[in-house]
């Protein structure tokens, strides 16, 4: 099966990695943009236990992907294939700040549909820089902690690694993205509220993504013809040099 996908020439390792890559910053940018948003959630009733209304950030629905696909380049790229993704989502994100500032700065015409006023209001905001300082922080110790986590169990158990970076790294994220986006807009209590919230969903996905994962995990082995767990994970695309004659 492995030598018939390879053969067909679907995929290489360094087009995967590409592929990785897109999905990851189009996951992260979206999370960035949507992130000023509140929504609620809930109440229910579970087993006779009354579940309070959740108040969370919309940028906790593209977010959980990231987690997946950061194992994911960790677990067949290593830990620098990872960081190189991670520092490419930082620069996009970064980016597309830029061009929104930019954007915000120009005068709206009166046959705009959409006013200067709204523009800004959506746009205009402190969740974005805040993202970013506590995605950094987030994903090089969720690379680390995943890691630990690999030389501990010897690569196998690759659900307890992923969650396990997952449960620190998000601790860290969750707390540090709400306290810096509504600072001074809203009162402590809300605040803590809302990171608490977003920590407890981000982590209760993460383990119902497990089978995703799991099944990212065999698509990926197949495409990079990787039968034996215990191999060492396929190293990041580097640029290639030629040979000196």
């Amino acid at each position: 099966m492995v030598n018939l996908f390879r053969q067909r020439g679907v995929l290489n390792r360094h087009q995967l990695y590409a592929i990785l890559c897109a999905l990851f910053v189009t996951c992260l940018v979206v999370a960035d943009i949507i992130g000023s948003r509140l929504f609620e959630l809930g109440p229910w009733t579970i087993a006779g236990v009354s579940v309070p209304t959740l108040l969370l950030s919309t940028g906790i629905i593209p977010f959980p992907v990231t987690f997946i696909l950061t194992d994911l380049l960790n677990e067949f790229y290593g830990a620098k294939g990872a960081r190189f993704v991670t520092w490419v989502g930082f620069a996009m994100a970064l980016l597309t700040y830029t061009i929104l500032y930019v954007s915000m700065g120009l005068t709206t015409s009166g046959n705009s549909p959409i006013s200067h006023h709204a523009f800004v209001t959506v746009f205009s905001n402190n969740v974005i820089v805040a993202s970013l300082t506590a995605y950094l922080i987030g994903q090089f110790l969720d690379i680390w902690v995943f890691g630990v986590f690999r030389r501990i169990t010897r690569h196998r158990f690759l659900w307890l690694r992923a969650t396990g970076s997952t449960v620190v790294s998000q601790l860290v994220d969750s707390f540090i993205v709400t306290a810096l986006a509504f600072s001074g807009k809203l009162v402590v209590s809300d605040i803590v509220a809302i990171g608490f919230n977003n920590y407890s969903v981000k982590f209760i996905v993460a383990v119902l993504l497990t089978p995703l994962l799991y099944a990212g995990h065999t698509l990926i082995e197949v495409v990079l013809g990787d039968d034996n767990p215990e191999k060492k994970p396929a190293q990041a695309p580097t640029q290639q040099t030629t040979p000196s004659a």
